[in-house]
């Protein structure tokens, strides 16, 4: 079987296909005879779902077992010694390197192919380095190629137990439509018999079906996963095998050669397009002693001028310096001219302020005297008046107090009067005689009454002289 280059480990998908159809009917027919069984109800009584997971579990069980055997055809390769010993490496134009090379090319396995590349690789470059480049670029697409051929089974056994959802999904469907009918006619003994069957046919349809997807799937993962392993450390051995064992072979003759011819032409460049060094000095001496003369002038000229500046700043520092001593010279013959007029002022003042405090500190002390001496007065006549209303409130209380007792007595001697003259009012002799003394006490009645009234003392002060 012829594969293109760089797919000596790819797998035949038509082969697949049909090693799964062949082993998908093998099994149908071994249990064709044996349907009674569980095994035979679980392929042939749980739709079509079965089919289709059974065929899918197939083709990855099919790609597995394929992908094995070349992969353990290719360790029993790796296991050759396809580097010849008594070779000539270094001279990458040897007729055995060629044959060497060609020989490899034509054996199916991947090592050969991938050295045959590598050695290619140094016949046409004549280096190392080319080849290793190669080499790393070879093993990048095997890589590729070995996660790409790995698709097809990835997706298959994820889709295994959604298949067997799927059947779930129709048994719990046909279970519900059933039970759904056995509702409506549900009128005799064996109705309900019939009916019961075909919702538990319906619901041994959802749980089989997954059942049977999710252990296929459990059952073909695990050797694909493996196999997935072992081609990785396939492809790990063929890159240090040919790190180790083919590439430090090769001479790398080419970068002596290429630094020497680029030498070469840079110095051929420089002399072709550049002059000689005789022909700049000339013109270089020339130009330096331009430049330096007129470099030399141009500072002469701009010193002389400095140095102008400089003077005529010296000359106004001068005029400054004897305007400043002239001013200074006078400010101190006004000062000390003046000096004797500031001290008599200063004097002056100290005495006309020492005068001024005398005599607002005497009058001070008048007026202070004067009002002390008032006050003093005051106090005495507020005294004396206090005193004289002292007296006059207390002669009044007094009056008050016998007016009290004397109120008393009257009250009292009304009260004897008052029994007096019910007793008598009882006996019944004198009623002429009590009638006219109660005409005299309803006489005095006001007069009590008006004396038995609270007073009031208000005192008044005045600034008139009491008599």
């Amino acid at each position: 079987m012829s594969h293109s280059p760089r797919q000596e480990l790819e797998v035949s998908i038509p082969l697949v296909f049909t090693l799964a159809t062949v082993l998908t009917g093998v099994i149908y027919a071994i249990f064709l005879e044996r349907r009674q069984t569980y095994l035979g109800t679980l392929l042939y009584d749980r739709g079509f779902t079965q089919v289709a997971v059974v065929f899918f579990a197939g083709i990855v069980l099919s790609f597995t077992i394929l992908k094995f055997v070349k992969l353990q055809r290719e360790f029993f390769a790796l296991r050759e010694n396809w580097v010849a010993v008594d070779l000539d490496w270094h001279d990458p134009q040897s007729p055995l390197l060629f044959r060497l090379q060609e020989r490899l090319l034509a054996d199916g396995s991947a090592i050969a192919r991938r050295c045959a590349r590598a050695i290619a690789a140094y016949i046409h470059s004549g280096n190392r380095k080319a080849a290793a480049e190669l080499a790393l670029d070879d093993s990048s697409f095997y890589l590729s190629a070995s996660e790409s051929s790995y698709s097809l089974p990835r997706i298959l056994v994820w889709a295994i137990p959604l298949l067997g959802f799927i059947g779930t999904v129709i048994g719990i469907s046909q279970a519900v439509t059933g039970f759904s009918g056995f509702l409506e006619e549900a009128g005799e003994i064996d109705q309900i018999k019939e009916g019961i069957g075909t919702v538990t046919s319906g619901l041994a349809v959802a749980f089989d079906t997954t059942l049977v997807a999710l252990f296929l799937s459990v059952l073909v993962m695990i050797p694909l996963v493996l196999v997935e392993r072992f081609e990785s450390r396939l492809l790990l051995a063929i890159d240090i095998y040919l790190n180790d064992r083919l590439l430090p072979r090769f001479k790398d003759s080419g970068t002596p050669l290429e630094n020497e011819q680029l030498t070469q032409a840079i110095d051929a460049a420089i002399a072709r397009h550049l002059p000689s060094p005789e022909a700049l000095i000339d013109p270089a001496r020339t130009y330096a002693e331009r430049a330096a003369e007129v470099l030399s002038q141009t500072f002469i000229a701009q010193l002389n001028t400095v140095q102008t500046q400089h003077e005529r700043l010296i000359e106004k520092l001068d005029n400054l310096q004897e305007k400043t001593l002239e001013e200074r010279q006078a400010f101190e013959l006004s000062f000390s001219e003046n000096e004797e007029n500031y001290r008599q002022a200063i004097a002056d003042l100290i005495t006309e302020i020492n005068g001024t405090y005398r005599k607002v500190s005497a009058e001070m002390e008048a007026g202070n005297r004067a009002i002390a001496q008032n006050l003093i007065q005051q106090a005495e006549k507020i005294g004396d008046r206090l005193e004289h209303a002292s007296k006059s409130l207390d002669s009044r209380i007094a009056l008050l107090e016998k007016s009290k007792t004397n109120i008393a007595q009257i009250l009292e001697l009304q009260e004897r009067l008052d029994k007096n003259l019910r007793s008598i009012s009882r006996d019944g002799h004198i009623e002429a005689v009590l009638e006219e003394i109660r005409e005299h006490l309803a006489e005095l009645k006001p007069l009590l009454k008006q004396l038995n009234k609270p007073r009031r003392i208000t005192l008044v002060e005045t600034e008139d002289k009491i008599e």
